[in-house]
């Protein structure tokens, strides 16, 4: 076919479904459902006309599917997926996505083998592909009737890994099909080949999917890249994992495009985010418009027809396979992973909204023609793939609102109640306005908002307590998010801070609003954050290595001045916060006081640490403020100058000129080097008994040796039943030591010029207490290695160290 005419035909059909989607608002279908039925339509015409022979040559192909559509149909849904939400239920999702699919391929292939005397691997290789789900029509609806996000994660979670296992079964499937033979042996190599091809898609499109946002944004690469190579990542991904690496195409677009929007968006302005959230989602209806156009035109009704008895055996078979897995393996998983309950309501969703698309009609159509019974599993497949979108699709909506799913939920009464009072107070402020100007009159302006009032009405007026400081926790919230994405946008903090202070406020996001505590601050023990637990276990690997010292103590200096950027912007979030709630107007100023109080309380303790900090490292810390500030203004001056230069405000000589002070600036701001003791480390180290009396040389080698470390509040120096070699000196600072089985029991707390772990220098030895820091902590560390090393070639220090392990035998006998 000419190109011209595929061209004429695809613009032509794509005219066909924005029509369609226009008419379709006033109908009580989802729109890709309405463009199957348009598709038929056309198709049945085509095949009894002449003139439209062209049309029937355009068909759906596995090509068509696999390589334009899907890709993009992946990613989009990925990129959008509340990535959090989807880990937290990752336990249903996989179990779905896996062991269901493959329960429900055996159901389906060992019905159809039994029933219809199908042969078993033919009968297994349709039950692979029609158990794989196509959430689109699901989701849409769910979006327009405000389904639970939870249910909406799980139906499109779930869609996303099921299709992946779905063409991986198949194919497998295929292959025992086109060989003829299988042996038992055969099944512990399909399992080996099942996690090669669908664990190797995951780690092939996460690698790239994280080395493309790190590029772009050491290339500092604009709106403009970002969009072209995000297509580049969905489409590369797709058909380097699937054709070069063999491995699984789908999985990889999946983690590259979850990987994308968690390490790449958070370095984009909201502004521009929201450009790419738009293109994608105009690109993604361009192919689910045209794959659901293509799914119609591939249809024939008439040969359907006269399989109709088979086909109705494949629908009975395939929604009995979906009812067996979503009704046991969702309770069971929830209850294995102790996660919150799936309501049984939500299952039924689950179960009817698991229904089929072009993704299946794509598969069936790779089985070679070779193959015996392929015109009926092609049959088979449009038969079932019709089904669910004429009859399952369109009776979600009913389903929803008979089981109730669709009903406001009290939490949402209440906001749609704040909602009315803030919207009829708009129109009000805006008919105010126009009276002030002359423009409308009194007689008519008051006849208006006896109307607003009519339409703004609520059937109770009165709003419970509980729920007025629920809903003003989510504005406060709210708040913090957008400041926090506004302080890293300008520079004030690294992407890594921003990643953890994000999940932070939404996991205090989902304290707040789940219900678990009416207390108005946080009383209950929160379960650290990833990057808590990451920093935790780095600190604990490192710290009584010797070779790793250098490495603890660039990466705690590091920490310590993270910490401070925490508690600046927990200072600027709390402020802006506590701005927002003096402007809200539609609620009870003691419910307002009350949360306000909450975020007075976090403002005046991250105020103290500040303040302490300042006042115990103070040189430190007005170095650091002043090198950061400094950045922080040029990037923020930088920020508004790109802003500029985009918009035309500036030209293009302006723009350079400007630019190249600011990064000449930046680039000249003094490095910051660790919290300075107030002690020379030689005279630190001479308050060390066992070093007590040392020539001022000895002292000053010792000291050259010594490693300067910084712990900040909390953190453990050693651990009790560990093996160190090393003595700490605290230069600065205040630390506790404990038996681990009881924190609360001190043995002792140690401050300035205090030293632990000397007897560390006569020979490994196992820590017999735990020492953690109460406040920012500097501590030199002294190994048993460097002092050894020293004792070789001075006498007095050797024979010090000699001395005292023959008091330490002695001792010991």
């Amino acid at each position: 076919m000419p190109l011209s005419e595929i061209i004429l035909i695809i613009m032509g059909l794509l005219t066909v479904a924005m029509i369609a989607a226009s008419v379709c608002k006033n109908l009580p279908i989802p729109y890709t459902v309405f463009l199957v039925i348009i598709g038929v339509l056309i198709g049945s015409i085509a095949r009894n006309s002449s003139h439209m022979e062209q049309l029937q040559a355009f068909q759906l192909t596995p090509e068509l599917v696999l390589f334009l559509f899907l890709p993009a149909l992946i990613f989009e849904s990925a990129f959008n997926l509340d990535a959090r939400q989807l880990v937290k239920d990752l336990g249903p999702v996989l179990s779905l996505a896996i062991p269901a699919l493959l329960i429900s391929t055996a159901i389906i292939g060992l019905g159809l083998w039994w029933l219809i005397d199908m042969d078993l691997l033919i009968a297994l290789l349709f039950g692979a592909l029609i158990s794989a789900t196509d959430p689109v029509a699901v989701v849409a609806l769910f979006k327009e009737l405000g389904a639970p996000q939870r249910l909406t994660v799980l139906v499109e979670g779930e869609s996303l890994l099921n299709d992946a296992t779905a063409i991986v079964v198949f194919n497998i499937i295929l292959g025992l099909v086109i060989t003829g033979s299988y042996v038992a042996s055969d099944i512990g190599v399909a399992i080996t080949d099942f996690l090669r091809v669908f664990i190797g898609g995951a780690l092939v499109g996460a690698t790239i999917g994280i080395l493309l946002s790190e590029i772009l944004y050491r290339l500092k690469a604009g709106l403009s890249s970002y969009l072209v190579m995000s297509i580049v990542l969905a489409y590369a991904s797709f058909a380097l994992a699937e054709h070069i690496l063999h491995v699984s195409g789908v999985m990889a677009v999946l983690a590259a495009a979850i990987s994308l929007s968690i390490f790449g968006v958070s370095r984009v302005p909201q502004s521009e985010m929201d450009m790419v959230i738009e293109t994608w989602e105009v690109i993604a209806l361009v192919c689910n418009s045209l794959l659901f156009l293509l799914v119609g035109l591939s249809v024939d009704i008439m040969a359907l027809f006269a399989r109709s008895e088979v086909i109705l055996l494949a629908v009975f078979l395939m929604l009995l396979a979906r009812a067996a897995t979503v009704y046991s393996m969702v309770p069971a998983t929830t209850r294995i992973f102790k996660l919150p309950y799936v309501a049984l309501g939500e299952r039924h969703i689950m179960w009817w909204g698991g229904l089929k698309g072009g993704l299946a009609i794509a598969i069936v159509l790779s089985i070679p023609v070779e193959v015996v019974g392929r015109d009926l599993l092609l049959d088979m497949t449009l038969g079932v793939v019709l089904f669910s979108l004429l009859i399952n699709a369109p009776t979600i909506r009913p389903l929803m609102h008979m089981l109730g799913i669709d009903r406001l939920t009290e939490d949402e009464k209440a906001e749609l109640k704040h909602g009315l009072l803030s919207a009829e107070k708009k129109a009000n402020t805006i008919l105010q306005r126009l009276y002030d100007a002359e423009l409308i009159s009194r007689s008519a302006q008051q006849l208006i908002q006896q109307k607003s009032k009519q339409v703004f009405a609520t059937e109770d007026s009165r709003i419970d307590p509980k729920q007025d400081i629920r809903h003003l926790y989510v504005i406060a919230l709210r708040k913090e998010l957008d400041e926090l994405k506004h302080l890293y946008d300008i520079g004030l903090i690294q992407q890594y801070i921003y990643l953890d202070i994000k999940n932070t406020l939404q996991r205090d996001r989902e304290f707040r609003l789940g219900n678990l505590s009416q207390q108005s601050e946080r009383t209950v023990v929160v379960k650290p954050s990833f990057f808590q637990q990451f920093e935790s276990i780095m600190v604990k690997r490192l710290r009584e290595h010797n070779w790793a010292a250098g490495i603890l103590s660039r990466y705690q200096y590091l920490r310590f001045s993270q910490s401070l950027q925490r508690d600046m912007v927990g200072v600027l979030i709390a402020t802006a916060v506590l701005k927002t709630l003096e402007t809200v107007e539609e609620h009870e100023e003691q419910q307002k006081q009350e949360v306000a109080q909450v975020y007075q309380q976090r403002l005046e303790r991250r105020r103290e640490r500040l303040k302490r900090v300042a006042t115990e490292f103070p040189e430190f810390y007005q170095r650091y403020e002043a090198n950061l500030f400094a950045k922080v203004s040029m990037l923020a001056a930088q920020h508004y100058t790109h802003a500029a230069s985009q918009h035309g405000e500036i030209g293009a000589k302006t723009f350079v000129n400007i630019e190249q002070r600011i990064q000449n600036t930046i680039n000249g701001l003094p490095p910051i080097t660790n919290p300075a003791p107030k002690l020379t480390p030689g005279d630190l180290i001479g308050t060390v008994p066992l070093l007590n009396g040392l020539s001022e040389k000895i002292l000053l080698q010792l000291a050259e040796k010594a490693k300067a470390l910084t712990f900040i509040s909390n953190d453990i120096i050693i651990g009790e039943g560990e093996k160190g070699d090393a003595l700490y000196i605290i230069s600065h600072g205040w630390v506790k030591v404990f038996k681990a089985t009881d924190e609360s029991k001190v043995i002792a707390e140690l401050r300035d010029g205090d030293f632990f772990g000397e007897m560390a220098l006569l020979g490994d030895q196992v820590r017999t207490a735990t020492v953690k820091a109460i406040t920012p902590t500097t501590l030199l560390r002294l190994s048993r290695r460097d002092v050894l090393a020293l004792a070789e070639a001075d006498p007095e220090l050797r024979e010090r160290l000699e001395d005292a392990n023959e008091v330490r035998s002695i001792t010991d006998d």
